[in-house]
């Protein structure tokens, strides 16, 4: 019986019969080519999703006017026929799973740069600069506004020919259509500005256009139900605009919100409560008659089904979970939800897109390489490795070479197993790399791995147990501050504060570095009711985080009274005391209760050297390799087995 009957159980957007209730949201890959063409690269991915359940995808935003209203590079192209035999393919690959196929329609009005429009000014509704991208965009005359209006019709007619299911209209999150709807971006004077009424006559224009020669596609809007900007687009203005989408023949309302000026609240960091925009979608769905899709950081199945149970929507739609597990609704459906392997809200595949880059997962190393999984032509079992460690790289690596087909034994010398992992999930919001931390342990056990907890990994293993490889995934240990009494009863090190080997509440400490580490456990402490100063030698801290969740921490940190001394080192101690140099050579001294090194870490390769002198072939990845955090160990975790499996081969002929 099926755990989650709401869930799993169709339903209609126009004429589209959908086989669940869960929709992969758009988000942008930066995939396609330089001209905006389909690659392989995106049917891969897409494919894998439909593969794994996704009732509804919603193809990422494909822009309907370029260059100006491009957002990025690689962004997916519609606004010409020659792209049709790329979106078809897609279309096709999505389709051949059941699953029902969207594109998203899209122009970035304001929301770009001339960089990316070839140098074009970016246009919007009125000549007002986002305060995110900084560049003035030109106003739209009405007849460049009727000409746009075309051409997302033009581009709805594109998708169709290509046999897209439906098109989704994206005016949300900023960008042009949603720049129209809202009285903070909207200051025009004409027909398209001024009142609600006016204001909406853009988006409404578009679909009853697009419905008069495509009557039998489908529509979903992706509508911003509060823009959480002070003059924005609120719930009472949007709830009106969601009755005239459904009465100028839309099928459907995807509730979102937030803009690039809104901060936090279009793509959450971690701090965010599961599902805590459900309530828009609640308020939409109670104003229409047409289905509603709602999200929010929803990970858990059982709040899924209940949304739909209860009537909030009618859908559900996932977005960052996808990346993490392209199996999402397939486990689910099964009653496996402990075999999803989860998303940890790093949010480092939305940075990769800030930065130009193509999307991947932290934790999913196949994600933007569905086509490089390793395929061996029959197992080798006769080749054996130990894996030495037993932190994401050690772990990754060993279920990797057991999918391989490789005799694979992991060497963890500590009891329990998770490397870094486990004190990296302690701090404020980190609670996340907990679950995924257990995910692969659980994998590791349900896989038949051989693991040896709680002993030491040394030279005599090889003869007895007969290796052909060993990988070192050793990990990283604290780098030390020269200079420092180390040994002193008021320094400690950030294992022994998160642990709570020593109790620190109600004192003041001081952090001995600014980066991500230093300031996680600055929170921690502040969370305890502790004064900190945090030292820092550059003049940014948290500077090696993703942009949204290092505003979200330092939004904290500051909140709960956090000191930053900034170009500032630590150049010696004493009992209770920290001399400080700033960088214009000023010197002083911060009494402190506690002293808290946090420096960063540097690659533990000592074991690595002492094999040096073995006839052996090894490999070394992870923070043993270059400490780089969760993201490059499952990485090279993952990839270590290709070269590996080529090895196996060609000692045992069975590649």
């Amino acid at each position: 019986m099926n755990k989650y009957p709401n869930l799993f159980k169709p339903a209609y957007i126009g004429n589209c019969q959908i086989f669940n209730r869960l929709v992969m949201a758009p988000m942008a890959t930066g995939y396609a080519s330089s001209y905006g063409e389909i690659t392989d690269n995106n049917i891969n991915y897409y494919e894998s999703r439909a593969r794994g359940g996704a009732g509804l995808i919603i193809v990422e935003a494909a822009c309907v006017d370029s260059p100006v209203g491009r957002e990025g590079f690689g962004q997916i192209h519609i606004d010409h026929p020659r792209y049709i035999p790329g979106l078809s393919r897609l279309a096709t690959a999505i389709r051949s799973h059941g699953s029902c196929a969207f594109i998203q329609l899209f122009h970035a009005g304001r929301q770009t740069s001339t960089i990316v429009t070839e140098g074009n000014t970016p246009v919007a509704p009125s000549p007002l600069a986002c305060p995110f991208m900084r560049e003035k965009p030109r106003e739209l005359t009405a007849e460049e506004i009727d000409i746009i209006r075309a051409k997302f019709v033009s581009a709805a007619m594109i998708a169709s020919m290509a046999g897209f299911d439906g098109i989704e209209l994206h005016a949300a999150h900023g960008y042009l259509i949603n720049q129209f709807l809202s009285p903070d971006t909207n200051r025009r004077d004409d027909e398209f500005g001024g009142s609600l009424h006016n204001r909406m006559q853009f988006l409404l224009q578009i679909i009853r256009d697009i419905k008069h020669f495509q009557p039998e596609l489908a529509i979903s809007v992706r509508l911003n139900i509060d823009d959480f900007v002070p003059d924005g687009l609120k719930m009472e203005e949007s709830l009106i605009i969601c009755q005239e989408v459904e009465d100028a023949g839309a099928d459907a309302i995807h509730c979102s919100c937030g803009t690039y000026a809104s901060g936090l609240t279009s793509i959450e960091p971690a701090s965010y409560v599961e599902g805590w925009r459900v309530y828009l979608a609640e308020k939409v769905k109670q104003a229409v008659n047409i289905p509603v899709i709602t999200g929010g950081i929803i990970r858990n199945p059982v709040m899924a089904e209940k949304i739909i149970e209860s009537g909030q929507a009618d859908f559900v739609f996932l977005g960052r979970p996808w990346l993490a597990d392209s199996e999402w609704a397939l486990k689910v459906s099964r009653g496996d939800e402990r075999d999803v392997r989860p998303c940890i809200m790093c949010n480092e595949c939305i940075g990769n897109n800030f930065k130009g880059l193509p999307t991947h997962c932290t934790v999913n190393p196949v994600t933007g390489r569905e086509f490089r999984m390793v395929r061996q032509k029959e197992p080798s079992s006769q080749f054996r490795v130990a894996v030495v460690g037993s932190g994401p790289a050690g772990m990754q690596a060993a279920l990797a070479l057991n999918d391989a087909g490789i005799a694979v034994t992991l060497w963890e010398q500590k009891s329990q197993p998770g490397g870094m992992m486990n004190i990296a999930c302690i701090p404020p919001n980190k609670h996340r790399i907990k679950e995924f931390r257990d995910y692969l342990y659980r994998q590791i056990l349900q896989s038949g791995v051989e693991m040896v907890l709680g002993h030491a990994f040394v030279p005599e293993m090889l003869n007895d147990h007969h290796f052909d490889h060993v990988i070192m995934a050793t990990g990283s240990t604290p780098k030390i501050i020269y200079g420092l009494e180390t040994d002193s009863k008021f320094l400690l090190s950030i294992e022994e504060v998160l642990e709570e080997q020593i109790v620190i509440n109600g004192q003041s400490v001081a952090v001995i570095g600014g980066g991500a580490n230093g300031c996680e456990v600055a929170h921690f402490l502040l969370e305890k009711d502790n004064q900190v100063t945090v030292i820092e030698q550059q003049n940014k801290l948290a500077d090696n985080l993703e942009k949204k969740t290092r505003r979200d921490l330092l939004d904290h940190l500051q909140s709960a009274g956090v000191i930053a001394l900034m170009q500032s080192r630590v150049t010696g101690s004493n009992p209770h005391h920290l001399l400080i140099e700033d960088s214009q050579g000023g010197r002083g001294i911060l009494p402190v209760d506690y002293a808290v090194i946090a420096a960063g870490y540097e690659p533990e390769r000592s074991l690595f050297e002492s094999f040096q002198n073995y006839d052996i072939s090894m490999s070394v990845i992870g923070d043993a390799w270059q400490v780089g955090g969760i993201r490059q160990a499952i990485l090279q975790g993952w990839q270590v087995t290709e070269q590996i499996a080529l090895i196996a081969g060609k000692k045992y002929g069975t590649n």
